[in-house]
């Protein structure tokens, strides 16, 4: 065993350099520490010191010497350390560790800590977790206690509570419960978020542009799925040959697993259209103005409130309605589509049914999902399919009112002259039906 010098640090080589009793000091290329090395239950661990030089050797020993003398009483001095530091934790701390550790696999995990940031954090933020009295939540939910949006906030605030009283007994695991019985029943209200009827939904089909916007909404009506899915969604979740969308899991709210999207006719040429427009590697439908390049969440919502998009009771509708619509179209076929399929299509975890069914039943019913949505893609087109075949017949229609009869002049001549009228058929596009019914009559 070698005992290090002071003035020997600084020039030792790249490494571990063992000083004794478990201390070591570790030189890096950029820079080094000291590491207390110790074996619990059959299994070594490894506690930092702290950086050299702001430690010193001897700063460095005394450490270790307390470390050990911890191990001598059955302390393990890694655990002693973090229950010290959580005990000076404020909330914010708490939170944005718990978010980072525990919350990052969620749909959209920013939603949890933004909402921290707007509804908690100017009332306890700054305050020690353990010091934090019932009394004090009370007072700054009680305004607040009865909207939606405080269900989840109370279920936030009591995980980051449970996250600290791991290492720190003082804290109150029940605050919550306590909290409940302050400020009573929140009998919360409430409120569906507004959808477009079903049966306009071809309507608003045939209004979308091809712009990014407007693509990535068709992808959602077309498949059913929530936002961030879609505005996430990546060019290597596609497989065109299978006709398959595969989300990977933690993107669908509450799957744990990945989850296959059955692509339709209409879905795949929607793809190919955004291919054509913003290319075909990263994001499918990305945002160029954004920093994280992704369409805000909020993009379609304000695309719907412009153009004056309502539901049944006059309000401005959501994009996540979308799902809403599809959701009552199949309930409302005659015979209703089967609600365990029509729950899947929409990602719900009942779908799937209790854990004991989960465990026998591995079928995704693919082919099932994909017949009700080409059916759904039947009628979403249909408004945009009618506008077409009218386009169509305008046109053939001005075609055979430009072929040559056979007196030499145009049918569209014929008629003007039926009429005593001058012929201009550069300046007409349409011809009315009384036209039409005596150019029948004259044939």
């Amino acid at each position: 065993m070698t005992v290090l010098k002071a003035s020997d640090l600084a020039a030792l080589e790249k490494g571990k350099h063992h000083d004794g009793g478990g201390l070591y000091f570790v030189k890096k290329v950029r820079g080094a520490s000291w590491v207390y090395r110790y074996t619990l239950d059959g299994r070594a661990r490894e506690m930092g010191l702290g950086a050299y030089p702001e430690i010193t050797l001897k700063a460095a020993r005394d450490l270790a010497t307390k470390c050990r003398s911890q191990r001598a009483r059955g302390v393990d001095p890694i655990s002693d350390r973090e229950e010290i530091r959580r005990r000076g934790q404020s909330f914010e701390e708490a939170a944005r560790e718990y978010w980072q550790v525990h919350c990052q696999h969620y749909a959209k995990p920013q939603n949890w800590i933004r909402g921290m940031e707007i509804n908690v954090f100017p009332h306890i933020g700054r305050k020690p977790v353990a010091k934090i009295t019932p009394g004090e939540l009370a007072k700054f939910l009680r305004p607040i206690w009865s909207q939606e949006k405080t269900r989840k906030l109370i279920q936030w605030i009591r995980a980051v509570f449970h996250f600290v009283s791991v290492d720190d007994p003082r804290v109150d695991r029940d605050v919550m419960e306590r909290v409940r019985n302050i400020l009573g029943p929140q009998n919360v209200e409430y409120t569906n978020l507004a959808a477009i009827p079903w049966k306009d939904i071809p309507d608003l089909w045939a209004a979308l542009p091809n712009t990014v916007v407007g693509l990535s909404m068709k992808m959602i009506i077309l498949t059913g799925q929530r936002v961030n899915p879609v505005i996430q969604a990546d060019w290597d979740e596609f497989d065109f040959k299978d006709r398959v969308w595969t989300i990977p899991a933690g993107r669908v709210k509450k799957w744990k697993h990945t989850f296959r999207v059955p692509l339709t006719r209409a879905s795949i040429e929607t793809l190919r259209e955004a291919h054509r427009k913003f290319g075909g590697e990263g994001l499918v439908f990305p945002s160029p103005s954004s920093k994280s390049g992704t369409l805000s969440n909020n993009a379609h919502r304000l695309w719907l409130h412009k153009h004056n998009w309502k539901d049944e009771t006059g309000a401005l509708a959501t994009a996540h309605g979308l799902r809403s619509a599809l959701r009552t179209w199949m309930d409302d076929q005659r015979p209703p589509i089967e609600w365990r399929l029509a729950e899947h299509i929409v990602q719900h975890m009942g779908s799937l049914g209790s854990q004991t069914e989960q465990a026998y039943l591995r079928s995704d019913h693919l082919e099932a999902r994909r017949d009700v949505m080409e059916r759904w893609e039947d009628f979403v087109l249909s408004a945009a399919r009618r506008q077409a075949q009218k386009e169509r017949e305008k046109y053939r229609l001005k075609e055979e009112l430009a072929s040559i009869t056979d007196d030499g002049r145009t049918l569209h001549e014929t008629l003007a002259s039926m009429r005593g009228e001058k012929a201009d058929w550069e300046e007409s596009d349409t011809v009315s039906d009384v036209d039409i019914a005596k150019w029948g009559r004259r044939g």
